[in-house]
């Protein structure tokens, strides 16, 4: 955990570490803002586009496999 301070015009600053680690976190970029039970806030990237909220899901699909092989396995199944 982080303690940030806030501005003199309610602005926060995320610390570098933290921007690090979420991805797509870049300037200009629209965030949500919620409040949980009055002392807890909950920032989340608001996803641009489908191709944004997607990014990534099939990351680990092909890990274990070689795409060239698989093509040639379909390609003989035709």
């Amino acid at each position: 955990m982080q303690q940030i301070t806030i501005g003199t015009k309610n602005q926060i600053v995320i610390p570098k570490e933290l921007r690090k680690q979420i991805k797509g976190l870049k300037p200009g970029r629209k965030v949500n803002i919620y409040s949980l039970k009055g002392d807890t806030l909950i920032i989340k990237i608001d996803p641009q586009n489908w191709l944004d909220s997607s990014f990534g899901l099939m990351k680990n699909a092909w890990s274990k496999k070689d795409p060239l092989k698989e093509l040639s396995k379909i390609r003989e199944e035709w």
